[in-house]
């Protein structure tokens, strides 16, 4: 997979002490299971870092390693196990959920950051960008922007959008609001040279195994066809249903928080 980065994209992980509030169980990997995925990518001889680390020194291939949403097991959970093993992460974060039930306080992710954790924005509220008035969406990138940057003391350069919505336009916009990168949530693999549009990233489940994660990092697209099946398949039923008729009908079957 020379000249391809993969980036990873996980939500919470569960210690095994009651679970994640509130977190999707389609979406929620064990500490030891991450653990796991850990060593296994490091095993590989792929580099393992942060997006932002990665982009900030022009690597062309590697491993990065994202969170979204801002779970309190983040800091609970998943930080512990990538310190121990001196890796770094990007963890995105919507500034208005900080400290609220379930998420991440801004103590805690100050500590992230302290300890060389990349603190980046998920939008203000987790509201979808796909709903949102353009001029909304400008307030929107610059306020979480800006909320993180004051609450942190460091520069926010990357943005994930939530739920992996990208009206038209979204990294012409985002970079007009001072980000660097947007990441978003079509699998993939970020290719040599490639900085412009929205990165792809793919989705860490609750059943993947960290030989599936492996292979992924080693032979790249071509490991990744069933994900782009199932993400085109999944596209389409939001295209078909809207948002709220595809939350209902994941929420179904899946038993799901939406997402």
């Amino acid at each position: 997979m020379a000249g391809e980065v993969l980036v990873l994209m996980y939500h919470a992980v569960d210690a095994g002490d009651g679970g994640p509030h509130g977190a999707d169980p389609h979406y929620t990997v064990s500490a030891a299971r991450f653990a796991e995925h850990l060593d296994a990518l490091a095993a590989t001889g792929r580099h393992v870092g942060s997006a932002r680390d990665g982009l900030a020194a022009g690597e062309a291939e590697g491993v990065w390693l994202t969170f979204d949403d801002g779970d309190l097991s983040n800091h609970q959970a998943a930080f512990p196990l990538l310190a121990e093993r001196r890796l770094r992460a990007d963890f995105f974060v919507n500034p208005a959920r900080v400290g609220t039930r379930g998420f991440c306080s801004w103590a805690q992710l100050r500590e992230m950051a302290d300890a060389g954790m990349s603190i980046q924005s998920h939008g203000m509220d987790h509201r979808y960008f796909t709903h949102l008035s353009p001029e909304a969406l400008v307030e929107d990138l610059r306020r979480s922007r800006l909320a993180i940057e004051d609450a942190l003391g460091r520069p926010v350069s990357l943005l994930a959008p939530p739920g992996g919505r990208c009206p038209p336009g979204l990294d012409r916009l985002a970079r007009s609001c001072g980000y660097a990168a947007v990441l978003g949530s079509a699998p993939g693999t970020l290719q040599r040279g490639q900085v412009r549009g929205i990165a792809p990233r793919v989705a860490v489940l609750a059943g993947h195994a960290p030989e599936q994660l492996c292979r992924w990092a080693l032979q790249g697209q071509s490991a990744l066809r069933r994900q782009r099946l199932r993400y085109g398949l999944l596209a389409g039923a939001k295209r078909l249903l809207g948002d709220r008729g595809y939350e209902r009908l994941r929420s179904a079957l899946l038993g799901g928080a939406g997402g």
